[in-house]
């Protein structure tokens, strides 16, 4: 079937009573979904017309930015919609939140090169890990953990059954790689407990040793909460500053294992990552933001094939009529769905090195063989500076 785009113009009124338009597109083959209804969060901007008939800009919020927005955001976003009408984008752009800050300070996705090349030895240490964590479990007579996700579903989306929280924003800082790791982990943490919470990112920020607001990466925050206990947002708030580490904080959180999707690298199969998703909740994975992604308010997202990386988020479900994952980010509600986004297979390197990570029961405290483990797989707890590329080292954790 072809795709059609149609492009809408909205009249924005300038000196010598010339009206410029600042052109907002979309195709009418893929529309917005999955949109999480809040209070003073924007609303879908795409509304499913009658068959045959083109899809509508009904979005306030959007609507009220761009008459305000500087003649600079207009032409930017002249620029977008020109480009998008000529590759036939099946998304909308508008003036977001997000288009306030540049790229750097909206992503920071950075590779430690150690991580590219730790697969199979994460995955043996987590499927040891998991087992240490179910039979532990069952000697406590705590019940097995049933997840209510198949992988053979045409749809599936975590926020249904009540286990995504809340969309945070990382503000000018570039701590996605926290914010994804957090995402991922707090989702963890309500499938295994069926309790909510609102874990600091900024503990991890100034703690972890897993990046800065420069950037980082989300794996190494995992490995510091295997020996570390991250405190509730309401202890330490985020500031989004680099800060010195505090002392005296009795933390909660903590995690029993992490592993990668696929542990041979890159971006997994569609039926893998949708598999991981349903053994485990949302995943944390790398992507390439683009300046259209920025922009971006309703739609799926279909730049295409690429190969970088700058961006880091959390895959929260999918839809197979719309071939595309449903993503939550981290820059506030007033950027795509609410702080959601829909990005369509294979688009913009979606899905780098996937990763799933594990709560434990809040029931009972974590399996002390845990720390064997830990040291029998020379995993790092604290992974030093981001720029440090050194291979794994050796590592003795005291009994």
């Amino acid at each position: 079937m072809r795709k059609t785009t149609k492009v809408l113009s909205h009249g924005v009124a300038r000196a010598g009573g010339r009206a410029a338009s600042t052109i907002v597109f979309a195709s009418i083959l893929c529309l917005a979904a999955g949109q999480v209804g809040a209070q003073n969060r924007p609303t879908s901007s795409l509304m499913m017309a009658s068959p045959g008939a083109v899809a509508v800009a009904q979005n306030p919020f959007y609507e009220n930015r761009l008459r305000t927005a500087s003649p600079q955001i207009k032409s930017r976003l002249d620029a977008l919609t020109a480009q998008g009408k000529q590759r036939n984008w099946t998304f909308t752009v508008g003036y977001t939140t997000a288009m306030d800050y540049s790229l750097e300070q909206l992503t920071g996705a950075k590779e430690p090169a150690s991580y590219a090349r730790r697969g199979p030895q994460q995955n043996a240490f987590a499927a040891e890990a998991m087992t240490l964590e179910r039979n532990y479990s069952m000697v406590n007579h705590l019940p097995p953990l049933v997840l209510m996700c198949n992988a053979g579903s045409a749809s599936f989306d975590w926020r249904t059954l009540g286990k995504v929280t809340p969309v945070k924003n990382q503000n000018p800082c570039g701590s996605c790689w926290d914010f994804a790791a957090v995402a991922a982990y707090e989702s963890a943490y309500a499938i295994r407990n069926s309790v909510m919470v609102n874990v600091s990112e900024q503990h991890i920020l100034d703690c972890a040793g897993a990046g800065t607001c420069a950037g980082g990466w989300y794996m190494p925050v995992w490995d510091w909460m295997l020996t570390h206990k991250v405190v509730s947002t309401s202890a330490l708030a985020y500031t989004a500053h680099d800060g010195a580490c505090p002392g005296g904080l009795s933390g909660t959180y903590e995690d029993v294992a992490w592993g990668f999707v696929d542990p041979s690298g890159g971006v997994p199969s569609v039926a893998a990552m949708k598999a991981a998703l349903c053994a485990h909740g949302p995943l944390a994975v790398a992507m390439m933001a683009t300046p259209a992604v920025i922009a971006y308010t309703g739609g799926v997202i279909n730049e295409g094939p690429m190969n970088n990386l700058n961006h880091a988020v959390t895959i929260v479900g999918w839809d197979d009529s719309k071939h595309a994952w449903l993503v939550k980010n981290s820059w506030g509600t007033g950027w795509g769905l609410s702080g959601y986004f829909w990005i369509a297979w294979g688009s913009n390197n979606i899905g780098y090195h996937a990763a799933w990570v594990q709560a434990p029961s809040s029931r009972i405290v974590i399996n002390p063989r845990l720390l064997d483990l830990i040291a029998k797989y020379r995993l790092i707890p604290n992974p030093g500076p981001i720029h440090e590329m050194s291979p794994i080292p050796n590592m003795q954790i005291p009994h």
